[in-house]
């Protein structure tokens, strides 16, 4: 298995993982906002970023994360706002690797750290992600526009 960046032939393969990660949250976004998303990862005027997990020319996992300015960092902040596996490779690692890979990206870029969230009932992303880092306790308030 690989981590790499997307490219622009994985678009039909990242469209069907996409639809799922949707599925997954119960929600469906238009098909503008998701051809917007797929340009920002080849657009450089945006801090936003996007990989892969690749085993022999199937993508089984991605990462989309984005550098946001912060307050407290005198570069910034490392998002991870998407990461998804397939349900037939999950527990295999990928999502680890994915996650370390954007670890490794935001130290490049001098991000002072890097963070993501999830829904409080994910119970097997949380066995994950608390493996690799502790809660910080933080409650998230949204407004939706």
């Amino acid at each position: 298995m690989i981590i790499r960046n997307i490219e622009r032939p994985d678009r039909a393969q990242w469209d069907a993982m996409w639809q799922a990660y949707l599925v997954f949250y119960e929600t469906s976004l238009p098909d503008h906002t998701t051809d917007l998303t797929w340009e920002r990862f080849f657009d450089a005027s945006h801090e936003f970023t996007g990989f892969i997990a690749e085993e022999d020319g199937k993508i089984l996992g991605f990462a989309h994360s984005m550098l946001r300015q912060s307050t407290w960092e005198e570069v910034g902040e490392l998002y991870l706002e998407d990461l998804f596996t397939i349900p037939e490779a999950r527990g295999k690692g990928i999502g680890r690797a994915l996650i370390n890979h954007v670890k490794e990206q935001a130290i490049a870029m001098g991000a002072g750290c890097m963070y993501w969230q999830t829904k409080a009932g994910n119970g097997t992303a949380r066995i994950l992600y608390d493996s690799i880092t502790q809660n910080n306790d933080y409650v998230q308030y949204k407004i939706n526009l």
